[in-house]
Formats: structure tokens, C-alpha cells, sequence
């Protein structure tokens, strides 16, 4: 779903005409404090799947990829949060 022709496609063959895409960016927070954007980014992100799949080897490189994630994250902070910027697509057609 992240290609607007294959969208478009889809809508098309549904019965949809002039399907349209605006593209939207925020800044999302991931976390109040540092901490809890490593552990989000840990659980929930794509280090943490990774590490996840690799077992054994992948916990062994945890405290590493946390610490490496960590340097990131820090510099993303605010004094409201930790933000990341996010994207996505509105998509809109008119029915048939």
C-alpha cells in the first residue's frame, strides 16, 4: 500500500474514480523522556523485530543497539518530548 499506483489501482478496479493522494507530515512523540523512546523504539520499531528474529545473537546486541538508538533518540529531544517525523497519505476518491 505504499505506492500510489498500486492505491490507485485498487480503487479504480473497486469502482472508485479520480482517486487522489495529499501527503501529510507531523511530528509524532514517541516518548516523554529519552528512556521511553528506547524502550517504544525497542519494543515496537524496527530494531527491536530485528533483534527479535535473530534470538539468542539478538540479545546479545541488544545493550549495543539500545545504546546506539539512545544516541539518536537524544538528538530528537525536546523539552516537551522526543519527537520523529512521520508521514503519511490522505487518500480520497468519489464513488461510481
Amino acid at each position: 500500500m505504499s505506492s500510489p499506483d498500486v492505491v490507485s489501482a485498487q480503487l479504480l478496479a473497486a469502482g472508485f474514480e479520480r482517486p487522489s493522494f495529499e501527503r501529510f507530515d507531523a511530528d509524532i512523540c514517541i516518548g516523554r523522556t529519552i528512556d521511553e523512546a528506547v524502550a517504544f523504539a525497542m519494543e515496537l520499531g524496527p530494531a527491536g523485530e530485528i533483534l527479535r528474529l535473530a534470538s539468542a545473537a539478538g540479545d546479545a546486541a541488544r545493550p549495543k543497539v539500545a545504546a546506539s538508538v539512545r544516541e539518536l533518540l537524544s538528538t530528537c529531544a525536546r523539552n516537551e518530548g522526543v519527537f520523529g517525523g512521520s508521514s503519511t497519505w490522505i487518500v480520497s476518491a468519489l464513488a461510481a
